[in-house]
């Protein structure tokens, strides 16, 4: 069995009780308490040459921090900044952090505590970098189902913010374990596809879901880091039904545990099961940025808005004034699709939104069928928010509209959206 070389680093985050929390425009107070703590994770594999750094952290994303985490990892370690993957598992419940958006929602972003974490974040990787050991690689599907869709077709060509089955989901659990060169288990990374927001707009810290999935997993694997990478989990949540309403109800957080072992169960059925594939072939990395462009909205549908209230109405404002000031609009977007691949055994695709789930079955399949096994992640990088598929654009949604408007961003992204990233991936896998 082939031979890398993989080194692993786990740090604290958690932010000070008090700092407001991203991924809630309506949650207008600051956190009380830690209900979990949040974790980073610093993984660097190599097949000899040069490394990979997997970073996992327990934020919402990194967004416009992208850059400057890749900078100062490269500079404390000397690693090639496309050979860096920054995933978020998109918590709910951890710090604000986007310069532009929740400076304009909260008025204040703990800058002291983004300034040391990004240099605890380059230490991790450095120490990762230098605790490298000879490793199998091995990985596996299993299922879990916990998740739902949660654009349910209305019956009138659009689709209401509830629990669906019918309309595209994915139960699959990807997981990828290291082991010594006698098979002991060292690491475990996982990924699954499901918004970690179950909990809801609480003024707590802590990871939902995915925190309990790792508490079980290092509790049944003793001395044993678990490494969670969201899939793409853009129109995907935790299937909890409202009897009453028909839509989603919140958890509390013993539910929310209870929701985490079961994700946890499932990667450990996959561990003990046997049926893990042994990863083989050269260690080959890729990254393209893509031009995404959004539509533009005219005067008239920007007056309706305006009339409306809320956020539809700070997005009318927003154009109507650069219109009435002669400014052209920010309408195009540079979107990284990055590749990882371990030869014909395993590709990774780190795309960086919050991708409608319909883009890790078209991958799965198309160009992925020449891999046995492809993990198609969102949440990776420097993010531009929530990436529809070109089928959904039609329906609209908060997927494909509404999170537009919150972000200020001219209209929905333009229907040949999809066609570009996939020619990406492609060129990238073929």
């Amino acid at each position: 069995m082939q031979l890398y070389h993989v080194g692993i680093t786990t740090i604290d985050v958690t932010p000070p009780v008090g700092v407001f929390l991203a991924g809630y425009a309506g949650r207008d107070i600051p956190s009380q308490d830690v209900y979990h703590p949040l974790r980073a994770d610093c993984i660097v594999i190599d097949d000899g040459d040069e490394p990979l750094l997997l970073v996992s952290i327990e934020w919402l994303g990194f967004y416009d921090r992208a850059l400057e985490a890749r900078q100062r990892i490269c500079a404390r370690t000397g690693l090639n900044p496309s050979h860096i993957l920054l995933s978020g598992s998109h918590t709910h419940c951890g710090p604000v952090l986007r310069r532009e958006m929740d400076i304009r929602r909260h008025g204040f972003i703990d800058e002291d505590y983004i300034d040391t974490t990004l240099d605890r974040l380059a230490e991790a990787a450095y120490q990762a970098l230098n605790q490298r050991q000879p490793a199998r690689l091995r990985v596996g599907i299993g299922w879990c189902g916990i998740s739902s869709s949660r654009r349910r077709p209305d019956g009138e060509g659009g689709v209401a913010f509830k629990p669906s089955l019918d309309a595209p989901h994915d139960h699959r659990v990807s997981v990828l374990t290291v082991e010594s060169p006698d098979g002991d288990l060292r690491h475990v990374l996982y990924s699954y596809a499901c918004h970690p927001t179950s909990s809801g707009a609480i003024s707590r810290i802590g990871g939902d879901y995915v925190a309990f999935a790792g508490d079980l997993l290092e509790t049944t694997y003793p001395g044993v880091a678990a490494s969670f990478f969201q899939g793409c989990a853009g129109d995907q949540k935790i299937d909890a039904r409202d009897p009453v309403g028909d839509g989603y109800r919140k958890l509390d957080i013993t539910e929310v545990q209870a929701k985490g072992e079961q994700l946890g169960q499932a990667v450990a059925r996959v561990i003990d099961s046997g049926d893990l594939r042994p990863i083989a072939g050269a260690l080959d990395v890729s990254q393209e940025l893509v031009t995404l462009t959004t539509d533009t909205a005219c005067e008239q549908e920007l007056r309706v808005h305006l009339a409306g209230g809320g956020y539809g109405a700070e997005w009318a404002r927003h154009h109507l004034g650069l219109i009435k000031a002669g400014e052209p609009a920010k309408r195009t977007f540079s979107f990284e699709v990055q590749t990882v691949r371990f030869g014909f055994s395993l590709a990774i695709v780190a795309l960086a939104g919050e991708m409608s789930v319909e883009y890790a079955l078209r991958f799965n399949a198309e160009p992925g069928g020449a891999y046995r096994d492809v993990w198609t992640l969102g949440y990776a990088n420097e993010m531009v928010g929530y990436v529809p598929v070109r089928r959904q654009i039609a329906e609209g949604g908060y997927e494909v509209i509404d999170n537009n408007r919150h972000l200020l961003y001219t209209g929905p992204f333009a229907t040949e959206t999809e066609e570009r990233i996939a020619g990406a991936v492609k060129r990238a896998l073929l």
